[in-house]
């Protein structure tokens, strides 16, 4: 959110928002965090971390197709309060998730790469929106593809993790013993 701020076209689609509405706008998904924040767990225990993953991306990647498609800030706060909803339960659910899949000599290791990669994508964020700044100056689309942008991890793990059987842990938990011996082998072949 941050770049976009940057970007003139984003300015001028909002109005030139000031300082207090830039804040608000940016705040606005961690609002949306704020709110799923008690139920996720329980959407996570409950579905199992692989459905509320997937389930946490795919809202993501609605809040992001809405924000792209903003033409008020409302609208704006609207789909940034959306994204957020998603992203806590992402965040609730992919490093259990890693934690309980991993073997464990690779755990933290995996655990700490998770970690890692939410600067990564600032990075390349930041690097995207200089790029449209520079290549798109005087298009709406100098914001709306980064905002556009923002749905391809999500797409990606979302369905990735579809393909990725309930963690062993999860199912005993669940009392679905007789399924664990089907996913151990996948986890550890030894």
């Amino acid at each position: 959110m941050v770049c976009l701020q940057i970007l003139p076209e984003f300015k001028k689609h909002f109005n030139d928002p000031d300082g207090s509405t830039l804040g608000f706008m940016s705040a606005s998904q961690n609002f949306g965090g704020l709110v799923m924040l008690p139920i996720a767990p329980y959407i996570s225990d409950g579905l199992g971390r692989n459905r509320a993953l997937t389930f946490g991306c795919f809202i993501v990647v609605g809040g992001v197709i809405l924000q792209a498609l903003a033409t008020t800030v409302g609208h704006f706060i609207a789909s940034r309060c959306i994204i957020g909803v998603g992203i806590c339960l992402i965040q609730n659910a992919a490093p259990v998730l890693i934690a309980e899949l991993a073997y464990p000599t690779q755990r933290s290791t995996l655990t700490a790469l998770y970690n890692t990669m939410w600067y990564f994508g600032s990075i390349i964020s930041a690097w995207v929106c200089y790029a449209t700044l520079r290549t798109l100056p005087g298009s709406v689309w100098e914001w709306r593809i980064p905002c556009l942008l923002q749905a391809a991890p999500a797409l990606i793990i979302g369905i990735i993790v579809l393909f990725i059987p309930n963690s062993p842990r999860w199912l005993v938990a669940k009392g679905r013993v007789s399924s664990v011996p089907t996913s151990l082998p996948s986890f550890n072949p030894d």
